[in-house]
C-alpha cells in the first residue's frame, strides 16, 4: 500500500469514525428522551412505558430534546476544535511544550532537532516545529491537521535516554502518522469526545443547582436532581463508549506506524530498542501533564496508567509491538535506570554518508522511470538511496548557514538570497531594492552570509527553504506581512517571474500558510480537468522555448492522463494567479487521482528520456502543493542540459 492508498483509506476511516460517533449521538438522544419521559411520568404519579413517550412528552418536545442534545454536542465539539485550530502547536503548548527549533538548549536537544531535520529533508517535507516536553517519561507525539502545520513533540526522557537509532525510530514513527493522515483524525476525535463530555458536565451543573436551590417544591427539586443525575450518567456513558471507539481506532494505527518507521529507517532495532527501554524504565511512558488523557491516542506509547481491563488502552501492549518488530526478542526489558544516558556527543557526529555521489549540480538529471518510481513508491516513503541523498544534501549546507536558518532574521536573509537571480547587474538592483525595504538586521545577515551562499550547491535550494520554515513561522504577524510583501516585490522586480521562482515561492507559502484560498474556489464541473490541463501547459512551456515543441510535450501529458486533446494556452496565458488557482483546485482531487497528474507532469517534462534538475525541483514543488511531499531524487548523470526557464508574465 503506497502513500495515496493510505490517504484514501484515511478519508474512508474519517467517514467511518464520524458515522460511529453519529450513532453514539443518536443513542444518547434516545436515552435522554426516555429519561425525560420517565421523569414526567414520575412527576404525574403515572406508570411509565416506553411506548407512551409521545403521549407523555408530545412529539414537539421529543424533537426539541433531540435538537437540544445535538446542539450541545455540536457546540461543545466546535468549541474544542476552535481551541485546536492552530493545529499541532495548540496540542504541544497545552502539554507544556517548548519549541526548540530556534534555540535548542544543550547537545541532546540539538541532536533531536538534527534527527527531525534529516527525516524531513529525506521525505521532502518542510521541517516541522519540534517541541520539548519536560517530562522524564519516554514518549513522543505528532499533531496537526496536515504536514504544513504539523509538530513533533518529544519528552526529555526520549531525547536523553534513547540512542540515535532509537530516537530516529521514534521520530520516523511520528512522521508516519503525519504521512498516513492520522493527525487530522486524532484532532477530530478530541473535538467529538469533548462534545459528548459536555452533556455530563451539564448534568453536574444541574446537580449543583438542585443542591443549592432554595425552592420549597421538593418535587421540583427532586426532578431537577433527577435530570442532572441522568445527564451525568448519559454524558459519561457516551464518553465511555467514545473512548472505546478512540482506543480501538488508535491501536490498529500504532501497528501501521511501527511498520512504516522500519520502512523509513530500514532498521527494526531502533524502534524496537525504544519500546524495550520504555518497558525497563521506572518512568515508563506515562506523562505527568494534567491534559495527558485528552491526547492519549496521539502518543508514541501509552501516556496513561493502565485502565480497567485495558478497555481504554490506546496502544497495543509493549510486548506485542516488540515481538512484531523483533521476533527473536527474549522478553527481557533492560534496566534503563541503571544505564548511562543514551545520548553521546560523539554519536551525533557519526552521521557520515557512505558511497553517495556528490550533491547534484545544476546540470544533474534523472530518468523518467526514476521519477515515476518516486511518485509510485517514494512519496512519504523514501528509499535507502533517497534517505542517504537527503542526508547528504543536509550535510552539504555549511554549518553557519544551517545555524542561520534557525534564526528569524537570518532565515529571511536566506530566502531573499534564494529569490535573487539574473546577471550581476540585475542582482545588484535587487540588492539595492532590499536595502530600501528590508530590515537593516536582515541585510546585515545577508551581507555576512553572502560568501557562503554564493558557493551553495543548486540542489540544496529546497533543502534550505525547508530548514527556514520553523524560524519564519516564529515571526510576529506584522513582521511576516512585511517579509511576504518584500518577497513579492523582489520577485516582480524585473517584470516577469520565471517558473522556478514560482516553484520556490509556492513551496514556501504552502509551508507557512497552507492553502487559504481553497474555500473561494469554484466547484464547477470539470474544474479538476481544466486545472490539470493548465498545470501541464505551464510545465510544457517551461521546458520548451518554442511553441511546437511545447505543444508536443503538452499533448504527451494529456495522453498520459487520458484527457481529450485541447489547444495549448500561450505562455502569456500562464499567469501566476491562474497557476496558483489551478494548483489549489488540483489539491482537492481524490488521493488516487493525484499520482496520475504527477506522472503526467513528469511525462510532459521528458527530453530524450531525461528530466532535468530544475524540472525535478518544479515537480517536487507541485507535489508539495498537492500535499504529496516527494523526497529528493538522487541524480543519475550530469550530462543533460538544464531545463529551459520560460518566463511567466506577471499579472494581477
Amino acid at each position: 500500500m503506497n502513500f495515496f492508498e493510505y490517504q484514501d483509506r484515511a478519508k474512508r476511516n474519517t467517514g467511518l469514525l464520524v458515522g460511529l460517533f453519529t450513532l453514539a449521538v443518536l443513542l444518547l438522544i434516545g436515552i435522554t428522551t426516555l429519561l425525560a419521559a420517565a421523569l414526567v411520568a414520575y412527576s404525574q404519579g403515572l406508570d411509565f412505558s416506553p411506548a407512551q413517550i409521545g403521549q407523555l412528552l408530545g412529539w414537539d418536545t421529543v424533537v426539541t430534546i433531540a435538537l437540544s442534545i445535538a446542539a450541545v454536542i455540536g457546540l461543545g465539539s466546535l468549541y474544542k476544535l476552535r481551541q485546536l485550530a492552530a493545529g499541532g502547536r495548540a496540542v504541544a503548548e497545552s502539554l507544556g511544550g517548548r519549541k526548540i527549533n530556534i534555540a535548542p538548549h544543550g547537545d541532546a536537544e540539538k541532536r533531536a532537532l538534527n534527527v527531525v531535520e534529516e527525516m524531513a529533508i529525506a521525505s521532502g517535507t518542510p521541517v516541522p516545529d519540534v517541541y520539548l516536553i519536560e517530562d522524564d517519561a519516554i514518549n513522543a507525539f505528532a499533531a496537526g491537521y496536515k504536514p504544513s502545520d504539523a509538530v513533533i513533540g518529544l519528552t526529555r526522557g526520549c531525547i536523553e535516554k534513547l540512542n540515535r537509532d532509537e530516537l530516529a525510530g521514534v521520530v520516523a514513527h511520528e512522521f508516519s502518522h503525519i504521512f498516513n493522515g492520522d493527525m487530522r483524525l486524532n484532532i477530530r476525535i478530541v473535538g467529538l469526545l469533548h462534545g459528548i463530555l459536555i452533556i455530563g458536565m451539564l448534568g453536574y451543573w444541574l446537580l449543583r443547582g438542585s443542591h443549592f436551590s432554595s425552592s420549597r417544591d421538593n418535587r421540583g427539586r427532586t426532578a431537577l436532581f433527577g435530570i442532572g443525575a441522568g445527564l451525568m450518567v448519559i454524558g459519561y456513558t457516551g464518553t465511555f463508549f467514545g473512548n472505546l471507539i478512540k482506543s480501538a481506532v488508535s491501536r490498529q494505527r500504532e501497528f501501521l506506524a511501527d511498520a512504516s518507521a522500519v520502512q523509513y529507517t530500514r532498521n527494526n532495532r531502533g524502534i524496537a530498542g525504544a519500546l524495550k527501554k520504555i518497558g525497563g524504565y521506572s518512568a515508563g511512558s506515562e506523562l505527568a501533564s494534567s491534559n495527558a488523557a485528552e491526547f492519549s491516542h496521539m502518543y508514541f506509547a501509552s501516556g496513561l496508567k493502565k485502565s480497567f481491563a485495558n478497555l481504554f488502552a490506546t496502544h497495543p501492549p509493549l510486548a506485542e509491538r516488540i515481538a512484531r518488530l523483533d521476533p527473536q526478542w527474549n522478553g527481557h526489558f533492560p534496566n534503563v535506570d541503571k544505564e548511562p544516558l543514551g545520548f553521546s556527543v560523539t554519536e551525533q557526529q557519526n552521521a557520515q554518508v557512505m558511497g553517495i555521489a556528490p550533491v547534484a549540480s545544476a546540470s544533474s538529471s534523472a530518468s523518467l522511470q526514476q521519477v515515476i518510481d518516486a511518485v509510485d513508491n517514494s512519496i512519504c516513503s523514501p528509499s535507502d538511496q533517497q534517505v542517504a541523498y537527503g542526508r547528504q544534501l543536509l550535510q552539504a549546507v555549511p554549518e553557519a548557514v544551517k545555524q542561520a536558518a534557525h534564526d528569524p532574521f537570518a532565515a529571511r536573509a536566506l530566502v531573499y538570497h534564494l529569490m535573487m537571480h539574473g546577471d550581476q547587474q540585475h542582482r545588484k538592483q535587487q540588492h539595492q531594492l532590499l536595502q530600501k525595504i528590508a530590515h537593516p538586521a536582515v541585510m546585515r545577515e545577508l551581507q555576512r552570509l553572502g560568501p557562503q551562499l554564493r558557493d551553495l550547491a543548486a540542489g540544496t535550494r529546497l533543502v534550505l527553504l525547508d530548514l527556514c520554515v520553523p524560524a519564519l513561522k516564529a515571526l510576529a504577524p506584522q513582521q511576516y506581512q512585511v517579509f511576504k510583501r518584500n518577497l513579492i516585490k523582489l520577485l516582480r522586480s524585473d517584470g516577469v517571474v520565471e517558473l522556478w521562482e514560482w516553484a520556490l515561492y509556492r513551496v514556501l507559502m504552502h509551508a507557512l500558510e497552507g492553502s487559504p484560498d481553497r474555500q473561494r474556489l469554484s466547484p464547477k464541473g470539470g474544474a479538476e480537468k481544466d486545472a490539470a490541463r493548465f498545470i501541464l501547459a505551464a510545465v510544457a512551456h517551461a521546458g520548451n522555448p518554442d511553441y511546437l515543441s511545447a505543444k508536443r510535450a503538452y499533448e504527451t501529458g494529456l495522453n498520459a492522463m487520458q484527457l481529450n486533446i485541447t489547444p495549448l494556452p500561450t505562455s502569456a496565458d500562464i499567469t501566476l494567479p491562474r497557476l496558483d488557482k489551478a494548483v489549489a483546485i488540483a489539491a482537492l482531487m481524490p488521493p488516487l487521482k493525484k499520482p496520475v497528474l504527477l506522472k503526467a507532469i513528469a511525462t510532459t517534462m521528458v527530453h530524450d528520456g531525461i528530466v532535468a534538475a530544475e524540472e525535478i525541483e518544479l515537480l517536487r514543488a507541485v507535489a508539495d502543493s498537492l500535499d504529496c511531499p516527494m523526497p529528493p531524487i538522487a541524480p543519475t548523470t550530469a550530462t543533460t542540459a538544464a531545463a529551459g526557464t520560460t518566463a511567466v508574465t506577471e499579472r494581477t
